[in-house]
C-alpha cells in the first residue's frame, strides 16, 4: 500500500500541501523540481507530504473492485484507493509533477488518477476533494515554440484543469509548464543554469499558497 512522507508537520505549519509525483528516477530533474518546491514551501512555514509514487508501493493498475460502479452510490473500493482518497482531507494545495511522456501524464499518475480521484471517492454523490487549489508541473523536453505550435499545452490544460481537477470539485487548478528539459531543440549553453531556472520556476509557485 502506498505511504506518504511528511515534512514539517508541527502545529507551526500555517497550511498544508500534499506534493504528488512520479518519475522512475530518484535523481531525474523531476525530483530536483520536488525537492525545490518542499524547501520553499518549508522555508515558507508551509506543512509539505510527500506522496512519491513510484517509490511509495503504490499499484497504478485499477482492477475490478476500483473500476467505477455507475449504478451504485454504495461502491466498496479497495484499501488502497478509499486511505488514500481519504487521506486528501487533510490538504488545503495540491502540487503535482510530473515529466510530459507522448503529450499526457506518466501511466503511474494515471493509475493514482484513475484509481483515487475516482467516483464515488473524491466525486459523485456530493463528494468532493476539499482542496483549494491544484498545481500541475509539468516538465516537457522539447521547445515552447514546437509544443505550443501544436497546441499541446491547450491540451493538457483542458484535460486537466478543465476535465479533471473541475470535475473534482477544485476549479482553482493551472499547469506550469518547464519547457527544453532535455535541451536538444533548443540551443542551451549551460544545461545546469537551465535546469536551475526551471526549478526556480517551479518554486515561484509556492508564494501563491501561503
Amino acid at each position: 500500500m502506498a505511504t506518504a512522507v511528511a515534512y514539517n508537520t508541527g502545529a507551526e505549519a500555517r497550511k498544508k500541501i500534499q506534493l504528488i509525483w512520479a518519475h522512475p528516477r530518484r535523481n531525474s530533474l523531476t525530483a530536483r523540481v520536488v525537492a525545490g518546491i518542499r524547501r520553499e514551501a518549508e522555508a515558507q512555514g508551509l506543512a509539505v507530504e510527500e506522496l512519491d509514487l513510484y517509490r511509495s508501493g503504490f499499484d497504478p493498475v485499477l482492477r475490478e473492485e476500483d473500476e467505477p460502479d455507475w449504478a451504485s452510490e454504495q461502491q466498496v473500493h479497495s484499501a488502497e484507493a478509499t486511505a488514500l482518497a481519504q487521506s486528501l482531507d487533510a490538504f488545503e494545495h495540491i502540487v503535482v509533477v510530473f515529466p510530459v511522456w507522448w503529450y499526457a501524464v506518466p501511466a503511474m499518475l494515471k493509475g493514482y488518477i484513475d484509481r483515487v480521484w475516482n467516483y464515488g471517492l473524491v466525486y459523485g454523490g456530493g463528494k468532493r476533494i476539499p482542496a483549494s487549489s491544484i498545481r500541475w508541473v509539468a516538465l516537457v523536453g522539447g521547445a515552447q515554440a514546437k509544443f505550443e505550435a501544436h497546441g499541446w499545452d491547450k491540451h493538457m490544460k483542458a484535460l486537466l484543469s478543465d476535465g479533471i481537477a473541475a470535475y473534482c470539485g477544485v476549479p482553482d487548478s493551472t499547469i506550469t509548464f518547464l519547457y527544453n528539459t532535455i535541451a536538444f531543440e533548443e540551443a542551451t549553453e549551460n544545461v545546469e543554469q537551465h535546469h536551475a531556472a526551471l526549478i526556480g520556476q517551479a518554486t515561484a509557485l509556492v508564494s501563491g499558497m501561503v
